[in-house]
């Protein structure tokens, strides 16, 4: 199948600005686009966090992921994150009004809202993820085909490489275990940096 497109800190601006409205939903959506891309996390990570996985500290977000892929001991694997710099994009902000929203104390951090805006006891499904970021993205009138619950994580990748940071940085965010898969995208980031093609008077 075709590889999937990573999402933009562009594109996630649009997608939250289009995830508009005080709702539950939409409260609920902004702080899973927002978190899913600052954190790399894959759709099964963002519906296995639970209240007890997240710590506000002074320089930010702490979050335990205890169900990850590449953590065969279950020992759980740290993210840190620190405060975005725009505060409609900040993925602190977007989790802490959720949070408050949510009332929470206990158990899932992201679960199912109904339309009458009543919340479930259990965790959203990774489809629902899926289905979150597609719906983001068509209302925010970019071609959902193109995108599905990956991109928010390819999402980080890109825009960490495009921002200069180091293959060793980008791992300790994703818990990449693989250099030559980071690699891999941040080769497409870079596609057109320093392109031999360009300036070149064709």
């Amino acid at each position: 199948s075709a590889r999937k497109a990573a999402i933009t800190a562009r594109e996630l601006a649009a997608m939250i600005a289009a995830a508009d409205g005080q709702g539950t939903r939409a409260i609920r959506d902004r702080a899973i686009l927002a978190l899913g891309l600052a954190a790399a996390l894959r759709r099964s990570e963002l519906v296995a966090l639970e209240w007890r996985d997240v710590e506000m500290v002074d320089k930010g977000l702490k979050l335990t992921l205890r169900h990850s892929k590449t953590d065969q001991e279950g020992a759980g694997e740290k993210r840190g994150l620190p405060y975005g710099s725009d505060k409609r994009t900040c993925p602190l902000r977007a989790l802490k009004a959720w949070l408050v929203e949510a009332k929470l104390e206990a158990g899932p951090v992201f679960r199912a809202v109904d339309r009458h805006g009543r919340m479930a006891a259990k965790p959203l499904s990774g489809r629902s993820i899926a289905r979150i970021i597609k719906r983001a993205c068509h209302t925010a009138g970019l071609e959902a085909a193109r995108y599905s619950g990956h991109s928010l994580r390819a999402g980080l990748v890109t825009a960490a490489a495009k921002a200069g940071k180091s293959t060793h940085a980008i791992m300790r965010q994703t818990g990449h275990r693989s250099v030559a898969m980071v690699a891999r995208y941040v080769r497409a980031a870079q596609l057109f940096d320093d392109n031999a093609a360009a300036g070149i008077g064709l």
